[in-house]
């Protein structure tokens, strides 16, 4: 990941809203679920794009995700409250 005055450009991926198991899966298994369909209509190109998303969210969303009592969770800052 690329670096910008200290911090990473994706930010961190913990958000309240993705704290139930349940609506990571989901997530994860749409973006597998899309990369199936595009392989089965042949759009390697697609594949090889869409398979990289569900493995970064796989990664991102059900190995290294902090849950809400880890206490060094960092959430995204507020539009008002980040600084650019």
């Amino acid at each position: 990941m690329t670096y910008k005055k200290g911090k990473t450009v994706f930010g961190p991926v913990e958000h309240p809203w993705l704290d139930p198991l349940w609506r990571r899966i989901l997530l994860v298994a749409f973006c597998a679920g899309w990369t199936g369909v595009e392989f089965v209509y042949g759009n390697s190109t697609w594949v090889f794009i869409a398979g990289a998303i569900a493995l970064y969210a796989a990664w991102a969303y059900l190995v290294t995700y902090k849950g809400p009592d880890t206490p060094d969770r960092k959430t995204r800052p507020r539009m008002d409250e980040d600084e650019g």
